[in-house]
């Protein structure tokens, strides 16, 4: 009688789950291998790089076509419970009608809260056995150089519009699609180059950043929390307070994917990480401080210029 067993297996953002895959791909050289992405520009993404040896489809996408692999994977699998209850609920209908036809079915992520874990309980009828390899979950491979909790918004946003053009790229995390749009116009009327992405947009967004890799802002909803591959980031602002552990892990880890140093900018003080009141008051005295020191020198350029 055949067994259906599920692999949960864990790790912090960044740190190789793509390596994992094409190692399984060596390994296992003549099975075939489905991964599903609830993430569109991530499937295409990943599709492009692994080519017919991999098939890499959405939700939507398998239940077009029902293919059938030898290996299956579920990529970003607490997506699922977050998406899959509510406004994609295909997504659980796809898991349980691919996994139920698979003798091992593979479920990635990289935050795998206590609360998933119990909600994985229930699945005890129907796997015959559930594994977990735990290699970091809910963690951050890459930490942030400074976490800055700013004072207050407006504090915020002074910080953002005194800004260098010549310090890297920057992503501003917005809570509504209209505020990224106010903020793309604010910011591109002080000369600075941006691109913004809201929902629906992320694949739009990943063709841009080919012809146009490098933007002093990206500014998003959390549209931008997971998938697409961004250039790397010296800076990420949170323009609203995200009381949320697992999606606050996948959008602060954003930065410092390739070893890079990134500063946070947040409304609220960091989930997990280590963190002084102390050092975090003089810090955004100093950046008051410089802030108010290059508007002055620029309402002096302007003055001049006049």
């Amino acid at each position: 009688m055949k067994t259906v067993d599920l692999l949960i297996l864990t790790s912090p953002p960044a740190s190789g789950k793509t390596y994992w895959i094409e190692s399984l791909m060596m390994t296992l050289k003549d099975e075939s291998i489905l991964v599903v992405s609830p993430l569109r520009a991530l499937a295409d993404e990943c599709q492009t790089k692994w080519g017919k040896r991999v098939l890499v489809m959405t939700p939507e996408e398998w239940l077009g076509k029902k293919v059938k692999c030898a290996i299956n994977i579920f990529d970003e699998f607490h997506l699922y419970f977050y998406w899959g209850d509510t406004f994609r609920p295909m997504m659980w209908e796809v898991f349980y009608e691919i996994s139920l036809n698979s003798s091992l079915t593979v479920a990635l992520t990289a935050t795998f809260s206590k609360e998933l874990q119990n909600e994985v309980r229930s699945f005890t009828f129907h796997f015959d056995s559930i594994f977990w390899l735990d290699y970091g979950n809910q963690t951050l491979k890459y930490m942030p150089r400074k976490y800055i909790k700013a004072p207050s918004k407006k504090w915020l946003i002074k910080q953002i519009q005194c800004s260098s053009k010549n310090e890297g790229v920057k992503l501003i995390f917005c809570q509504y699609r209209e505020e990224v749009f106010e903020m793309e116009r604010n910011l591109t009327s002080l000369g600075f180059k941006c691109h913004s992405c809201v929902g629906g947009e992320a694949h739009k967004l990943a063709q841009k950043l080919i012809l146009h890799s490098s933007p002093d802002f990206i500014i998003s909803t959390t549209v931008l929390s997971h998938g697409v591959n961004l250039p790397s980031l010296r800076k990420i602002y949170f323009l609203y307070q995200l009381n949320h552990l697992d999606f606050w892990i996948q959008m602060v880890a954003r930065g410092g994917r390739r070893g890079e140093d990134y500063m946070v900018f947040s409304l609220e003080p960091p989930h997990e990480l280590q963190w002084s009141r102390g050092r975090n008051f003089f810090h955004v005295l100093f950046l008051s401080v410089k802030e108010y020191l290059t508007v002055r020198s620029l309402l002096r350029q302007l003055f001049i210029s006049k």
